[in-house]
């Protein structure tokens, strides 16, 4: 193995231009200008990479420290050779079927910083690393528990977690990284001086009082021209001392990602913790009040709802809250037994045939909207969905469904009728 990345450090870069960076196939320009940083401290190259494949953990190491970590300097090597690495294999996955990933996104979003490329030393470190791009997941703080998530991302996952896989855990509920290194405040203060993007997810980040710290800290530097990015459940607009819309309106730009898998009782039953009607009014009072804000319903496609994306987008497209480009396409990969691609071969056909329809649909009643990111998302979304048989996950699906409604005194079937024969032991 060692031999192998001695060869690869002797290796002349093929990535050095933005027009490099846009013919890549597996270089990504996130090891050069962002860390993400767990609330347990590990750091990963990003927020889709592997997370039992952490690089470092800032519990007893600084932030740069971690970045120049031996784990990432050998990545590093690979990218600017425009090798494939481990940790990246699930963008890698997507764009087999023309998916658009966060490698391609990023690339694109900081391409314009390509010159640091070269600062990268023979050993793949750089002292010449600045965040441009912040996401530090402060804690795991989040009063919903959705069916795609885990206790690692929501302390209400943390009992039902027990109970779906019948152990008792020793972890702590709530997991907060700047509790276990206090210091790692100093590090994220300097780094606000070069921020591009400042990216608040979760858990639920509009609960997280580090958020609010940021906020503050970027408005007395005069940071305020920083995009700031968000996931959020939007259940909240006051958090302790603070008023979100009063801190929101002093920047120019803020980039309003709205988690949401599906709407009203099915929205309700997929993410755990959701109330509909304070949901609606929460975002009309946004709408109301703030003209510096970019809507997109992130919705996470799994098998529960894309048979059920016209239904989604033609809520928040007809109530003018997203434009034809505010439909953002998570594609779900873990759990496994939530992918679309555990579908049936009948209930795929269904899913389909729904989705051309309303493409369809679309075309004629809105002739002169530009519809081609939406539509080519769909295709992406059939093409992945039917580009595996996964099937075989069906009864752990059906297992993990029928106990997580026992514990939660929920009922898929009543909840999705159309539904109710694969849930079926």
């Amino acid at each position: 193995m060692l031999g192998i990345l001695k060869s690869l450090f002797k290796e002349k870069p093929q990535i050095n231009t933005p027009e490099d960076i846009d013919k890549s196939k597996h270089f990504c320009m996130l090891p050069w200008v962002h860390s993400h940083i767990l609330p347990n401290g590990d750091v990963l190259p990003c927020c889709v990479s592997d997370f039992n494949d952490p690089y470092a953990n800032v519990k007893d190491k600084s932030i740069n420290e971690g970045w120049n970590s031996e784990k990432y300097n050998a990545m590093r090597k690979l990218m600017l050779s425009d090798r494939p690495v481990y940790s990246c294999s699930k963008c890698y996955e997507l764009e087999e079927s023309g998916i658009d990933t966060m490698r391609k996104r990023m690339n694109r979003w900081f391409k314009h910083h390509s010159d640091v490329l070269k600062s990268t030393k023979a050993d793949g470190s750089s002292t010449n690393l600045k965040m441009r791009y912040l996401d530090i997941r402060f804690s795991n703080i989040c009063n919903f528990k959705c069916r795609g998530c885990s206790p690692a991302l929501s302390t209400n996952w943390y009992e039902d977690h027990q109970k779906l896989w019948d152990f008792k855990s020793e972890e702590k509920k709530l997991i907060n990284i700047t509790d276990t290194n206090p210091a790692l405040w100093q590090d994220i203060e300097e780094s606000l001086d070069h921020l591009e993007i400042a990216y608040f997810a979760g858990g639920e980040p509009l609960m997280m009082e580090e958020h609010y710290k940021c906020l503050e800290l970027l408005i007395a530097k005069g940071k305020t021209d920083v995009e700031l990015h968000y996931n959020t459940n939007m259940s909240v607009l006051k958090f302790k001392k603070y008023d979100l819309l009063h801190l929101w309106k002093q920047f120019k730009k803020i980039n309003l990602s709205i988690s949401l898998d599906d709407i009203e009782s099915r929205g309700e039953y997929f993410r755990s913790g959701l109330n509909w009607s304070k949901f609606v009014e929460n975002v009309n009072k946004v709408q109301r009040e703030l003209t510096n804000t970019v809507y997109q319903i992130n919705c996470t496609i799994q098998l529960f709802n894309i048979h059920r994306i016209p239904q989604i987008h033609s809520y928040f497209f007809n109530n003018k809250i997203i434009n034809e480009y505010g439909f953002i396409f998570n594609t779900l990969q873990d759990p496994s037994e939530y992918r679309t691609q555990v579908l049936p071969s009948k209930y795929k056909k269904i899913a389909e045939g729904n989705l051309i329809t309303y493409m369809s649909f679309l075309k004629e009643s809105h002739p002169n909207t530009d519809w081609g990111y939406f539509f080519s998302s769909l295709k992406q979304q059939i093409d992945f969905m039917n580009s595996e048989d996964l099937t075989h996950l069906l009864e752990s699906f059906q297992k993990q469904t029928n106990k997580l409604d026992m514990i939660r005194s929920e009922d898929f079937k009543t909840t999705y009728p159309e539904l109710a024969p694969v849930i079926e032991v």
